[in-house]
């Protein structure tokens, strides 16, 4: 969910692309804001361009959420 964030998608996007909620999208982000230390889906997308330089958002976000 957030590689689409940082693609650009709106919760309602996500929510159309991953047959979800927009609900189930905002609960799911702000799990996931609170769990980077993130406050919004602007810092997340610009925490994930400027530390998956190298390497895909996916891989980034991956190891984030596990560490």
């Amino acid at each position: 969910m957030a590689v689409l964030v940082a693609e650009g998608l709106s919760n309602k996007e996500i929510a159309r692309r991953l047959d979800r909620s927009e609900g189930t999208v905002k609960i799911h982000l702000h799990n996931i804001y609170e769990k980077l230390g993130v406050r919004n889906r602007t810092s997340l997308a610009v925490r994930f361009s400027a530390s998956g330089q190298d390497r895909s958002v996916g891989e980034t976000l991956a190891e984030a959420l596990i560490a």
